[in-house]
């Protein structure tokens, strides 16, 4: 950790001084990577580079993918898109073989773009990579080398290997698009909206090979379709109408055409896809539950602990925030199959994981995760059903061993966001936050999860301990193997070889030489007791950033203000506190013995002159610099400095102020180590080793500011002086005459601090009662006027609201007046225009009247004449009727003339007369004429019967059908003549 403990402790969490990072301001340029999706023009331009850094330690390499502007000046994306350049892989034995960044430039300083999807292809030699950006890079793991497609996919969501062909991806973004593209030959293939939603799952049958039935399940939201994946054509739309609950999750089952639906009330519902019906239901949190009711009396559900048991604390903290979940949704978080696909494992909000049988939905194991929850998961290949790989909530990448919970490893410790797992298990890939993919060896990371099982064995058989070894200090004390092996002769031994004691083991070796007896009891004793007013008080003044830790202060400041009244009151008491808390922040026990302790040793002269300065413990700084630097004394005179200014500020911050975070830990490995007044010493050293810069400061405020500061400083120098001084120091001034050598608290029991003044502290808590009483009776009286005020105002606005009830009364009554004055007027009018209206009616109704008769008498002319159309074509049918028989009349005629000219020599008598031949035709057509008069005289008659005004008004008309009837009657009387002539000759030749 290379921040200074000053930064850390004063201003960014005491006075609550917000600091951004550089890590802070990556993150949120890669959260609005979406936003610049179209924005960013250039980089099609741009040459992707390989460059290799060296890490320090290891010699491992990153590849780090950047676009310099040279090469996108040059290059254009056609060109450079499939160029392909070699990277390695890492050799270290960290298990992390290779480290992906995509940096581009942005105004002359580098961006990293964050990825936004990735994976392995189905013969887990290929590595798919996406950015927030559109931009698709793939990573050839045989032939080491990598390259960029020639076309983006903006919004990029999730990634998948296409089970059709090996080259083919299917890729889908957050407005639903599903894209086939071919990585190989940089091909974007068919694409298709589908979706309205993200693509959140995507999965398929075991029936690919049809055509027809080649449907994958993708899951958009709380939508669920089935999508040919040949044509990206939605063949179903699985509707759900239940409004109290939504779907959650939506996936094929391993091996088979069936898919399971899980709904947001926790229910698993197993679908057909050919029926596309419920076949079976789980409920796996009622079947959680009820075996947990029915789990014998000695037997308990395994339990996997992720945090490690020095961090453990007596107090139990949440393992999430509230705030992040929504409890509607249920409590199933993730789910995942085994390999083989014979088991279903999901885990839940209150940290469970479930095994089920795929087959069947039973519940057949489940474990305990006590201080976590995971929400991505994947089982490795082999060992068979053991290891789980998952993302935490608190974005650690962890790998656990189900069949010994014991065991579990932390891959990665922060920032990772999901995580994939390729077909054959031999590689892993981490997303991380801050815009990185790490990809790992399982089998790496499987060797080093053996070899950490088999150190801490070594660990416990050496200890001869049944636990873990850091157990033993929150349990009940270090055992005496253990202090034979920390013994303090040889951390001395140590402390004087390396300066400091190693940091796996630095708060074993603390409680070593504090010989902390952990008190539990008696810790939770204190603990109950709650926190006194004064702290209740004061700590909300408190400025800590970490919500955790500031809780952690405030318990610990209670548990010594009960111990120790003093302490309350000390204003300086946080700022001592919080550095050892940021250290442990999960040993509230192992930090409230460590204060105390110091307290009954290292601090015993501090309170004696509560609540001043402790002048005396000051003095003894005061009189050893004067001793060794009479001109220095004499600076400090001269601006008017004293003791307090320039060495309680040191000590009242345990000279966390003044020194980084590893130079603070090495110095009080040395503190602890020393007899109690080895402070007295340090204080006069650090004044000593600064002297020319502190003489040469202008004024006093700039020397008071100097001891508030971190200055550079050489902590092994600080300490020899330090030993130097206590050890040449002349017996007259030497803090021992003072203090009392080193005595730890005794085990069961916490032993009273009585050096402070006790009556004062006495009389100002009786004063504070007093303060209390007396401000709780200046608060009823303030209470008594208010009640008073409020009376006499209540009293007031009830004779306001009189007044304004009559005046509003007055001014209804006026408006109501008004209203009906109007309202008046209104229906006058409206009678008039009703008036109005009923002469308008009576007229329109005559002239209604009147058009219906019009009307009617045309119908009846139109009926006529269309009678007499029809008579007319009559009369013209039996007219060229009668003519052709005429024609043939004469015809026969002049045949019958000839043939009686021939035959009136041969025979006298021969054949039928003429006349007697036609003469009954002759007699029909004299009837239909008879008929055909009396029909137009009684037609005529008619017509003269009608009204005269009709006859006056349509005269014109009936003239002309009168006259062409008339013209009728003449052509028929014509005809009937022409055929009596005819028979009259006819009969004269016969």
């Amino acid at each position: 950790m290379d921040r200074i403990i000053k930064s850390e402790f004063k201003k960014e969490e005491i006075t609550g001084i917000p600091a951004v990072t550089l890590h802070g301001i990556e993150n949120s340029l890669q959260d609005d990577g979406d936003d610049h999706t179209d924005v960013e023009e250039d980089l099609t331009e741009e040459e992707l580079e390989l460059l290799t850094h060296q890490d320090a330690d290891t010699g491992d390499s990153d590849v780090t993918l950047t676009q310099p502007e040279e090469a996108a000046r040059s290059v254009p994306l056609s060109d450079a898109s499939m160029r392909k350049y070699p990277f390695k892989l890492k050799q270290g034995e960290s298990g992390n073989v290779l480290t992906v960044h995509h940096t581009i430039k942005e105004a002359g300083q580098p961006v990293r773009i964050q990825i936004a999807a990735c994976c392995f292809n189905e013969l887990s030699n290929k590595l798919v990579v996406i950015d927030k950006r559109g931009n698709v890079f793939v990573f050839d793991f045989v032939r080491k080398r990598y390259w960029r497609l020639g076309f983006r996919m903006p919004k990029a969501k999730l990634i998948r290997p296409s089970p059709l062909h090996a080259s083919d991806y299917i890729v889908g973004n957050k407005t639903g698009h599903i894209y086939i593209i071919d990585v190989d030959n940089s091909i974007l293939g068919v694409h298709a909206e589908v979706g309205s939603a993200a693509l959140e799952e995507l999965s398929w049958s075991n029936r690919l090979p049809n055509a027809r039935t080649s449907n994958a399940l993708m899951r958009f939201g709380s939508d669920a379709l089935l999508v040919n994946l040949h044509t990206l054509q939605v063949s179903h739309q699985l509707d759900f109408d239940e409004s109290r609950y939504t779907l959650k999750f939506a996936a094929f089952l391993p091996n088979s055409d069936q898919f399971f639906i899980g709904f947001s009330n926790d229910s698993l519902h197993v679908w057909s896809s050919h029926s596309l019906g419920t076949l079976r239901m789980a409920q796996p949190i009622k079947a959680r539950n009820r075996k947990l009711r029915l789990l014998p009396a000695g037997e308990s559900v395994p339990e996997i602990v992720l945090r490690c048991p020095d961090d453990s604390d007596l107090e139990e903290d949440l393992t999430f925030d509230c705030q992040d979940y929504d409890f509607a949704d249920g409590l199933l978080l993730s789910y995942c199959f085994t390999p083989d696909g014979n088991k279903m494992c999901l885990s839940t909000l209150d940290g469970y994981l479930l095994l089920l049988s795929v087959a069947t939905f039973d519940l057949e194991k489940m474990y305990r995760l006590t201080d976590f929850t995971l929400h991505q998961m994947a089982f490795l290949s082999q060992p068979k059903e053991r290891i789980v790989f998952g993302i935490t909530a608190r974005n650690q990448a962890v790998m656990l061993d189900l069949a010994n919970t014991d065991h579990k490893l932390i891959v990665q410790h922060s920032n990772a966001r999901s995580l994939s797992l390729s077909r054959d298990g031999k590689l892993l890939s981490v997303t991380s936050r801050c815009g990185e993919v790490n990809v790992w060896s399982t089998c790496r990371i499987f060797n080093a999860l053996q070899a950490q099982t088999r150190c801490l064995s070594q660990v416990k058989s050496t200890f001869k301990q049944p636990k873990s070894l850091p157990a033993c200090i929150v349990g009940g004390g270090v055992s005496k193997e253990l202090r034979h092996l920390l013994n303090p002769q040889r951390l001395k031994t140590m402390l004087k070889e390396y300066g400091c004691y190693p940091e796996k083991y630095r708060y074993l070796i603390w409680t070593s030489l504090l010989d902390l007896p952990c008190n539990g009891p008696q810790f939770q004793e204190l603990i109950k007791l709650g926190a006194p007013l004064m702290v209740r008080n004061r700590a909300k003044k408190l400025r800590i950033r970490n919500d955790q830790q500031r809780r952690v202060v405030i318990k610990i400041w209670s548990c010594l203000a009960q111990w120790c009244k003093v302490l309350a009151h000390a204003d300086f008491l946080p700022h001592l506190i919080f550095p050892f808390v940021k250290q442990m922040p999960k040993n509230s026990l192992v930090c409230f013995e460590l204060i105390a302790t110091l307290v009954l040793n290292h601090f015993q002269l501090w309170f004696e002159f509560h609540p001043l300065p402790p002048s005396n413990y000051l003095a003894m700084c005061e009189n050893i610099l004067q001793h060794c630097d009479e001109q220095l004394c004499k600076f400090y005179k001269s601006h008017e400095i004293l003791p307090k200014d320039f060495a309680w500020p040191l000590l009242s911050t345990a000279f966390s102020e003044v020194l980084e975070e590893q130079q603070w830990l090495s110095l009080w490995d040395n503190i602890f180590s020393e007899q109690p007044w080895f402070p007295v010493f340090l204080v006069v050293a650090y004044n000593l080793i600064h002297r020319e810069i502190i003489v040469r400061l202008p004024d006093k405020r700039s020397v008071l500011s100097f001891f508030h500061d971190q200055n550079p400083v050489d902590l092994t120098k600080l300490l020899s002086k330090a030993r130097k001084l206590m050890s040449k120091c002349a017996l007259a001034l030497h803090p021992q005459r003072f203090m009392q050598r080193f005595s730890p608290i005794p085990k069961g029991v916490y032993p009273k601090f009585l050096k402070y003044p006790s009556e004062w502290i006495d009389e100002q808590e009786d004063q504070a009662v007093s303060l209390i009483k007396h401000n709780q009776e200046i608060d009823a009286r303030i209470r008594h006027l208010e009640l008073e005020e409020v009376k006499i105002m209540e009293r007031l606005e009830n004779g306001l609201k009189q007044e304004e009830h009559a005046r509003r009364l007055k001014e209804m009554e006026k408006v109501y007046q008004d209203t009906i004055h109007r309202e008046e007027e209104r229906i006058t009018c409206q009678r008039k225009m009703l008036l109005t209206y009923q002469m308008e009616v009576r007229r329109r109704k005559s002239e209604v009247i009147t058009k219906l008769q019009e009307s009617e008498q045309r119908r009846k002319i139109l009926e006529m004449e269309k009678d007499m159309d029809l008579l007319m074509h009559s009369i013209e049918r039996e007219r060229r009727r009668h003519n052709q028989e005429m024609q043939l009349a004469e015809d026969e005629i002049r045949n019958q003339e000839m043939e009686l000219l021939a035959q009136r020599y041969y025979s006298d008598t021969e054949g039928a007369p003429l006349a007697q031949k036609y003469y009954d035709k002759i007699q029909k057509l004299c009837s239909q004429r008879d008929q055909l008069q009396k029909n137009l005289r009684d037609m005529t008659m008619e017509q003269l019967r009608t009204p005269a005004t009709s006859s006056v008004q349509f005269s014109p008309h009936l003239v002309d059908i009168e006259n062409s009837i008339f013209e009728i009657q003449r052509e028929f009387t014509e005809i009937i003549t022409t055929d009596t002539t005819t028979l009259e000759y006819r009969r004269n030749l016969s």
